[in-house]
């Protein structure tokens, strides 16, 4: 057994051992999931995921991978015990402690999008309807806006300029100003980069 599934597995057995010994199913209302089984049922990215301290499933009753459970996780483990206030729009860099994963998450998140869909707005369009986008028609100043519910406490704008003559084509991601009450800036980079991964094939 290599060196990484070693350490893979010992992080995912820890998450487990968390999540049994907390009320994971009492704050099923909190996360915005749906409690059956035992289980805890969230949508992530439109997708259900079940959530028990035996194994985190997907939406074919799969096992989920690493990197979708350790979102989950995180997400239920730092469940606030009341809502917090909300106020607009910020960066990934304007998260609590990000710094180190800010370019990072340039890289991989935002980028790829501006490779992707220079010259395809209409294209992009399709594609995010097709993962439950929402064109957000009040953000204005920019070619295509729209606004996705990564998990359902975790809103996630993405804001499209295509290329023209003067300027390449360029694309914000910002998240609701109370994202890190929910998540760590590495789960909320994962969370991110995972959908943009899909959202470009």
């Amino acid at each position: 057994m290599s060196e990484s599934v070693t350490v893979f597995e010992t992080t995912y057995k820890r998450y487990l051992t968390q999540l049994a010994a907390c009320d994971y199913l009492g704050r099923a209302a909190m996360l915005g999931g749906e409690v059956g089984d035992e289980a805890l049922t969230l949508p992530f990215l439109t997708e259900p995921f079940s959530i028990s301290p035996k194994r985190v499933t997907g939406p074919e009753g799969d096992e989920a991978g690493f990197s979708e459970s350790v979102v989950l996780f995180n997400y239920i483990l730092r469940c606030p015990a009341l809502l917090p206030a909300r106020q607009g729009w910020i960066t990934y860099r304007e998260v609590k402690d990000s710094g180190p994963l800010a370019v990072h998450f340039s890289n991989n998140a935002v980028v790829p999008v501006e490779e992707r869909f220079a010259g395809k707005v209409s294209e992009l369009a399709e594609r995010c309807a097709s993962f439950g986008g929402q064109p957000d028609l009040s953000c204005t100043g920019y070619d295509f806006a729209v606004t996705f519910d990564l998990l359902p406490r975790i809103p996630m704008a993405l804001r499209f300029n295509d290329a023209d003559e003067e300027f390449p084509a360029a694309c914000s991601l910002l998240f609701a100003s109370d994202v890190g009450s929910w998540l760590d800036p590495e789960s909320l980079v994962i969370l991110a980069v995972f959908f943009i991964q899909k959202l470009t094939l």
